[in-house]
């Protein structure tokens, strides 16, 4: 089947609200947009399951560097600290924008905006909403304003204007196909943003399922630096009474609810004794599993003491919780809710694409919006709320920018015949194989390795290797015999193929960094070192396809935001066996 060919000034690769803020930026600023979406807007992504955003005023001096240091220090001090001056003083407006759109926030009874507290934030305060909501009003905004939309199309790889890879040239568009049909699709562009979502496995929570790191493949693909991939160990702890999960995390521990063991006892002092409940999603599923090996389980949330005006904010922003609950006949005013914790290699609060204040990666023509970038505000850090803002600042940000470069291009870049060809070819491989291996087994292999509670417990030199050897295997075993017999399957066995080559860097960012710091810990060295530790770890693909590792060190000497003193801090946690 030949490809159909499209042309625009500015593509957007993703759909969340980082996405559909770049459109529209772009949009407004003069330029052809073209945005392309695996699933539906406003039907799949992180921002449907996003229930508060972080939400500064127009901040004093004073107050911002009060809300920069509350994030720079719980980012264990790697937070881009220029990236925070701009978010802190760029974020009222566009949640202004976001209200003349419509979107409706939780009000308090004079009619104002209703600040609240989130995981993570003891000074920084968020406002919330149901994110479908916002999703949806930002897809009847871009077919309003007119930005072409292109639905349930994957992009697979991007087209660079030398055809290599790692490029020396700029990114001049995008090869896919659409999810159904399966026809191809080539889209010529002047700049691509992506916006494709964080990294995880098929674990059929959430959102997950359908961010499986393809935006992080193509980046890496054409050169564009990573950074943060040592934290990509994702907890949860909202699996409820062994029978149901839900969103709303940040929310819950937002409205002061406590985590008990058996006894009744709160635990989490013991192992966060400055933010307690309100300690990150890694923190307290380890914490829950702590309890439960050393024989103080089952856990439980307990709402029981919570305002009942929070209470019914929280369902009335949360309402896959209010649904389960009244599915469940339980009232969680009167008895605590039973918690079972899971991990996997996936992103926690960081692990992503590096990129400046501008959106912009370190390959021309190529920006990165929203969870498929590293977080740089929050690098390791806890914040229930921070990353949809980050998207919503990151998006206006790199449509501006975006429209800036693509205005400078006279002449639309045209496609290297050679590199479109092997895309084509290697894309729609598994259509073209007969036998048994599917890409649910592959999935399934992917699954007992990387969601392996002891390997997120009990990390060091040997058990890295031996995961980063397993994946490899799946790769090579599996993965490049796998057949597809249609698109859908076709569009699973080429997520697998993303997560499966983003986890192999996981793996070596986990062994570069030789320290426990945020979500990544090390049971051969359990303490963060700020002697040696305060870099970041960045990986990019070489001339010959190797992985190449840089540590560049925190910028301090530009930064307003320093650590007193620079020594080895424990892990609270014990290690199991000890």
């Amino acid at each position: 089947m030949q490809p159909t060919e499209l042309k625009t000034d500015v593509l957007v690769i993703g759909g969340g609200i980082g996405g559909c803020r770049a459109a529209l930026r772009a949009l407004e600023k003069g330029c052809d947009v073209l945005l392309a979406e695996k699933a539906v807007i406003g039907r799949a992504g992180p921002m449907t399951f996003v229930h508060s955003q972080f939400a500064p005023w127009r901040l004093t001096d004073d107050e911002k560097l009060l809300w920069m240091r509350e994030f720079v220090e719980a980012s264990n001090y790697l937070a881009d600290q220029e990236w925070l001056d701009v978010l802190l003083t760029e974020a009222p407006d566009r949640i202004e924008e976001l209200v003349q759109l419509g979107v409706p926030y939780e009000r308090d009874a004079e009619g104002r905006l209703k600040y609240t507290t989130s995981r993570g934030h003891k000074v920084g305060k968020t406002i919330n909403v149901d994110g479908k909501i916002v999703m949806e009003i930002l897809r009847r905004e871009l077919r309003r304003q007119g930005v072409t939309l292109l639905e349930k199309v994957m992009m697979t790889d991007l087209l660079t204007s030398d055809g290599r890879y790692p490029t020396g040239g700029e990114v001049i568009g995008a090869v896919g196909f659409h999810i159904r049909t399966g026809e191809p699709l080539v889209i010529r562009a002047k700049a691509v943003i992506l916006n494709t979502g964080p990294l995880y496995p098929k674990i059929h929570f959430s959102y997950v399922d359908g961010v499986t790191g393809e935006g992080h493949r193509m980046a890496f693909h054409v050169g564009a630096e990573l950074a943060g991939m040592e934290f990509t160990q994702y907890a949860s702890w909202s699996y409820w009474e062994d029978k149901f999960s839900t969103p709303g995390q940040a929310k819950i521990q937002g409205i002061g609810a406590r985590f008990i063991n058996a006894q009744g006892e709160e635990f989490m002092w013991r192992y966060d004794p400055e933010w307690g409940n309100l300690s990150s999603l890694y923190r307290v599923a380890r914490g829950i599993i702590t309890e439960n090996m050393e024989g103080r389980g089952p856990c439980y949330v307990d709402f029981r003491h919570c305002a009942e005006e929070d209470i019914e904010m929280l369902l009335r922003v949360v309402p896959t919780l209010a649904l389960a609950l009244k599915e469940f006949d339980i009232d969680i005013r009167t008895r605590p809710l039973k918690t079972t914790p899971f991990m996997a290699i996936g992103m926690g609060t960081s692990g992503g694409v590096r990129v400046d204040t501008w959106s912009r990666t370190t390959v021309p023509g190529l920006y990165a919006v929203g969870t498929v970038t590293c977080l740089p505000v929050i690098m390791s850090g806890n914040s229930g709320s921070g990353h949809s803002t980050f998207s919503n600042v990151g998006g206006y940000r790199a449509g501006e920018d975006a429209a800036r470069w693509a205005k400078r291009i006279r002449h639309m870049p045209k496609p290297v015949s050679a590199q479109l060809r092997d895309i084509l070819a290697e894309t729609f491989a598994p259509l073209t194989r007969r036998g048994p291996i599917r890409p649910s087994d592959v999935w399934a292999a992917v699954g007992e390795v990387t969601c392996e509670t002891s390997f997120a417990l009990l990390k060091d030199a040997k058990r890295i290797e031996q995961t980063r050897r397993a994946v490899r295997a799946i790769g090579e075993q599996l993965l490049r015999r796998v057949s597809a017999p249609d698109p859908h399957e076709l569009t699973k066995a080429l997520e697998a193929r993303s997560y499966v080559e983003m986890v192999e860097l996981c793996c070596l960012a986990y062994d570069v960094r030789q320290e426990s710091r945020g979500e990544h810990f090390r049971a051969d060295f359990p303490y963060r070192d700020d002697v040696q530790w305060l870099r970041w770890v960045v990986l990019r693909k070489g001339a010959d396809g190797e992985v190449m590792v840089s540590t560049p060190s925190v910028p301090f000497d530009r930064y307003p935001i320093r650590p007193e003193r620079r020594e080895r801090i424990p892990s609270p946690f014990p290690i199991p066996g000890s």
